[in-house]
């Protein structure tokens, strides 16, 4: 896989322009996303170089208004085994502008490019609050995916830190029992420290423990993708590694990516040891901290139940349902460090194949059901 910047194709839309990129490489890209409010490293060359590695190619659009670049996508696309591919949007598309006809171009623009490559079926993952947007992308034909559609486990939304206030603002912003827990882990003998390469083993190793605590299996599966995307994030200062140690032993390790102007808290462990003195409460606290200390605007906590945030917000009595939902404890857990809810729309599909796309509108959920439903979908393509 050579680092190289590809083919480059360009389409006109009135005073909008679109250039269409492939390679592993620009130059330019990652330094005009981190600038932008709604940036998010899954946008990244070097995310998209560590996707790679499971078989997706990356495809950028730009569109720009005279010389000012003002929006774009990377699009993720692996090829299927009869034939096309699928295209993938994570946490995008980005722009300068809110309410801009550039994203409606550039919607326009990945439709386009969907038929001239033989994209069958193509999945937008918005990581921003945006009306505009939503209704941009349900003009040009795509629809809120349905479990049975990938991707399925996105984050829909997330708890997120203004670290513009001072760190006193932010703990009292806390629950009360967050806050005391915290207070009683700073006065314990836990330490933190920033981490290496070498220490992603322990991370894998109490994230696994914390996942099977759960009934779960560790995701991703195997420390080998954490050494990629530290191989190829680190350099650039994209990630970061804090372990929480006693006695220079690790108790709990945080994996967080630090692209734009937000610390993004994405992988937790703990051995389960020394509860008591609250060592994953100490984690959170030390790494806001870091990011405040660092420059960072924001702390995004990552993934909450939007159900269940509404519910809590209400003043709702908690029943045993809401329990029963799969991350009815972590998201209590979390609201607990406060900051506010943000809730994203989708995930977005479109089938590009129109005999698909009303086979789907009026049969969907049964006809995904249906024994070798995506091999017929590729056939037809």
């Amino acid at each position: 896989m050579g680092n190289k910047q590809g083919a480059r194709g360009i389409a006109v839309h009135d005073s909008y322009k679109t250039i269409i990129e492939t390679g592993d490489s620009d130059p330019h890209w990652d330094d005009f996303l981190s600038g932008l409010e709604c940036s998010h490293y899954e946008q990244s060359t070097c995310w998209a170089k560590v996707k790679q590695h499971q078989g997706w190619e990356a495809i950028r659009l730009k569109v720009l208004k005279g010389s000012d670049w003002i929006a774009g996508a990377q699009m993720l696309c692996k090829r299927l085994p009869f034939g096309g591919s699928v295209g993938y949007i994570p946490s995008g598309p980005f722009y300068k502008i809110p309410n801009d006809q550039s994203l409606d171009v550039l919607v326009d623009s990945i439709n386009k490019l969907a038929r001239k490559r033989r994209i069958q079926y193509v999945a937008i993952t918005p990581y921003v609050e945006s009306d505009y947007l939503d209704k941009i992308l349900e003009q040009n034909g795509y629809g809120p995916t349905q479990e049975l559609l990938p991707p399925i486990a996105t984050t829909r939304a997330t708890l997120i830190l203004d670290l513009s206030k001072e760190l006193d603002a932010l703990l009292m912003d806390m629950r009360y029992e967050t806050r005391r827990e915290i207070k009683l882990a700073l006065k314990s003998e836990l330490t933190v420290r920033e981490g290496d390469k070498k220490d992603l083993d322990t991370l894998f190793r109490l994230m696994s423990i914390v996942a099977e605590k759960r009934g779960e299996r560790p995701v991703p599966s195997s420390v080998d993708f954490f050494n990629m995307i530290w191989d190829y994030l680190h350099p650039k200062g994209y990630v970061q590694l804090l372990i929480v140690e006693s006695e220079g032993k690790p108790i709990s390790t945080g994996l967080i990516f630090t692209f734009g102007n937000t610390v993004r808290f994405w992988k937790i462990g703990w051995s389960g040891e020394l509860g008591k003195k609250h060592p994953t409460q100490f984690l959170y606290w030390e790494l806001i901290k870091w990011s405040k200390n660092n420059g960072f605007r924001y702390f995004d906590i990552v993934q909450v139940d939007a159900f269940v945030t509404d519910h809590l917000s209400s003043g709702l009595p908690v029943t045993n349902e809401l329990r029963s939902r799969r991350i009815y404890g972590p998201t209590f857990y979390k609201l607990g460090f406060g900051g506010k809810v943000a809730k994203f729309s989708g995930p977005w599909f479109r089938f590009q194949n129109p005999v698909i796309r009303y086979l789907y509108r009026h049969f969907g959920p049964p006809l995904m059901r249906m024994q070798y439903t995506n091999k017929l979908i590729s056939r037809i393509s």
